[in-house]
């Protein structure tokens, strides 16, 4: 819900209706169904039969007091086949604690009191939050979701897709039944592509509980990213390849756009050679496409919201972040991951894409549906477990920035898991070992702007500046305003531009992947002492966990001469290393105070660090003692029994439960 920014658009129920859910099947009059359940006692005295006319005086457990709801479910639908009896129902309804009907389901509360009643419907509204946002990421085949929330008499519906987080305005569902109809016979009568289910997709469950799902992906292919190991059915080879499925902005372009302008720009500038080279060290896609869902193009505006633009004026729904405490066991949803847990996952990427979330209310973000295939199987810096394979990644794709930085483009988005080892050898395939750069979705000329740039990045390898949104290495002082301050008078200040993206900030990106691979990192055959587990994971935390601690990274930055064995606490064989980091910091740093020495000018000789920093990298490469070692994971330091509290430990019973629930579900 902090992503949330705490608030929700609430949209009028119409607009609801008419562009988020799916349509009514033809033949199907709502009032008139209405009229044939009054007629058949269904609804009786203006209420439903099967519902107390007031949920919340009922002593009953809610689950009691709301099973009504499936028979009149059922007698809704039995009167709409009525109305059209070519009707076929997808979806039917099915009752739990948390129920999931079409999609992602509802939940409710009941109590007397009315601040139960808060507290009840903040625990309700935190744990549909919480379920939607879990089945759009564990279930490949969604493209959007739906959820319903009621509160007593209060009925609520709820919409999720890549773009947008929406609800709408509630309704009294047993003095207002037409509505409850039309929302019921929308779901249950709707196609698996109107309920949110990607057509193109289709999931193989596994023989037995302990198998792995694969999928199915049909088309030819010819920020919910997700990225896939696939073979082609038609290639007798058996060769595989990596598919990447990722949601686009509709304003930017396809990553097979970028990539081809990237390549043109540095062949017009820098010559054929200089591409050549680049190209070696891109990625490679084979095959690309937007897709089409029919005959239209796949995104959460036109198509899944039927072109429907946003009210102008809109309410905003509060979200509460509920406190762990005030949760039961059974409807614990506000998890608070152990940091530590957090950091030493290695994989968990934060993304700012487009900038900091407390300038920006709630928005609808209009994106595409787009499938890239690419030729390298590769293994990413999170992964690659070789010292020396990951020295050499970072050489060559440090020189095929050199060319990419000459040609005025900077990448924006260089982390451990954009950065690959590609051992060809190993898998047995013709062509040399070497490192590649992917993930070019924000790649982009340099051009002067008017405002500041929107900070983009991962998180745990942004460089320093990106964070801050501002530039961080002042030169020193003029030495004559300093002996003679009446200079002050005479010398004129000129303020600095606003900040943009710069190569510098790329290469710092590069350095974080270093640093951070080795305080997450042992040499497998020299594990470091025990004893310095928690000064090491206290460090690490402050770098990578804690949002808004630019001082701290700025600080290691700046103070390369505490780059030690001993100020670090890491083992005592990365030593070679760790003075190619140091290294490596200061020539960033001097790089940095030289650039904004005169910020007013765009001159790329302050960029000419490529060269240095391939050639200290490569002493690292060259030297046996560093080629040798193979690198383990950290251990995570124990947690003392304070810690281990309930709530941690719910992380992954709740991820299974959902998972299971996803997966099992079909029409």
């Amino acid at each position: 819900m902090s992503e949330l920014r705490e608030q929700v658009p609430e949209v009028p129920l119409d607009w609801y209706f008419e562009h988020l859910l799916p349509p009514l099947p033809a033949g199907i009059d709502t009032e008139e169904i209405v009229t044939s359940l009054k007629e058949s006692g269904v609804i009786t005295n203006n209420k439903w039969a099967a519902i107390v006319e007031h949920p919340r005086l009922d002593k009953r457990h809610e689950d009691d007091v709301y099973a009504g709801l499936k028979k009149i479910f059922e007698d809704i639908i039995a009167a709409g086949k009525t109305q059209n009896s070519d009707l076929e129902q997808q979806f039917a309804l099915k009752l739990t604690y948390t129920w999931r009907g079409s999609s992602a389901g509802a939940c409710w509360q009941a109590t007397k009191d009315n601040e139960g009643v808060t507290h009840a419907m903040d625990k309700c509204v935190s744990q549909l939050v919480y379920d939607m946002q879990q089945i759009m990421a564990l279930d490949p085949c969604r493209r959007f979701t739906f959820g319903t929330s009621i509160m007593n008499r209060s009925f609520r519906l709820w919409f999720c897709c890549r773009g947008a987080f929406l609800t709408a305005k509630p309704f009294d569902f047993i003095s207002e039944p037409e509505k409850l109809v039309h929302v019921f016979i929308s779901l249950a009568f709707a196609s698996r592509t109107d309920a949110g289910w990607d057509p193109s997709m289709a999931c193989i469950l596994p023989a037995s509980p302990t198998g792995k799902r694969q999928y199915e992906i049909r088309p030819s292919i010819g920020r919910a990213t997700r990225v896939w190991l696939v073979r082609d059915e038609d290639d007798p080879s058996d060769s595989r390849y990596v598919l990447k499925d990722v949601w686009v902005d509709s304003e930017r372009q396809t990553e097979d756009g970028i990539r081809s302008a990237l390549l043109k720009d540095v062949e017009e500038k820098c010559g054929s050679d200089a591409r050549a080279i680049v190209e070696k060290h891109l990625l490679t896609p084979v095959a690309f496409e937007k897709l089409h869902i029919g005959a239209v193009f796949d995104d959460t505006t036109q198509l899944i919201m039927r072109g429907g633009s946003m009210p102008k004026t809109l309410d905003h729904l509060k979200l509460v972040v509920l406190q762990q405490s005030g949760l039961s066991t059974r409807s614990q949803v506000s998890i608070t991951e152990n940091p530590v847990d957090n950091v030493f996952s290695g994989t968990r990427a934060r993304y700012f894409r487009y900038g900091d979330t407390a300038r920006h209310g709630p928005r609808v973000t209009s994106r595409f549906h787009y499938r890239i295939v690419f030729l390298e199987c590769a293994t990413t810096m999170y992964d690659e477990k070789h010292l020396g394979n990951v020295l050499g990644a970072l050489i060559d794709v440090t020189e095929a920035l050199r060319w990419i930085h000459k040609s005025h483009w900077v990448h924006r988005d260089i982390s451990g898991g954009h950065v690959y080892w590609y051992d060809c050898k190993a898998k047995g395939l013709e062509g040399e070992n070497r490192g590649l750069l992917g993930d070019l979705e924000f790649a982009k000329v340099r051009t002067p702007s008017p405002t500041h740039e929107v900070r983009t990045g991962t998180y745990n390898f942004m460089a320093s500046e990106v964070i801050a949104g501002c530039y961080l290495f002042d030169p020193e002082l003029d030495s004559d305003l300093l002996d003679d301050p009446t200079q002050l008078l005479v010398t004129d200040h000129i303020s600095a531009p606003p900040f943009a993206f710069n190569p510098l900030h790329d290469m710092e990106s590069i350095w974080w992947i270093l640093i951070y691979l080795l305080y997450f990192n042992d040499d497998k055959q020299n594990i470091a002492h025990v004893e310095l587990a928690d000064v090491r994971a206290s460090k690490a935390l402050a770098l990578f966990t804690q949002e808004g601690q630019t001082y701290v990274r700025q600080k290691l930055l700046q103070s390369y001469s505490e780059l030690t064995v001993e100020r670090t606490c890491l083992p005592l064989s990365f030593k070679f290393v760790i003075a190619i980091a140091r290294a490596f910091a200061a020539k960033l740093h001097a790089g940095y105070r030289k650039f904004e020495a005169n910020l007013t000018l765009v001159d790329e000789r302050h960029f000419e660090i490529h060269d240095y920093l391939v050639k200290a990298l490569g002493l690292g490469r060259d030297n046996p003692q560093v080629n040798s070692i193979e690198l383990v994971g950290v251990t995570r330091p124990q947690k003392q029994e304070s810690e281990a509290s309930l709530p941690n430990a719910l992380v992954v019973p709740l991820f299974t439960i959902l998972l299971e629930k996803t997966t099992n579900f079909s029409g």
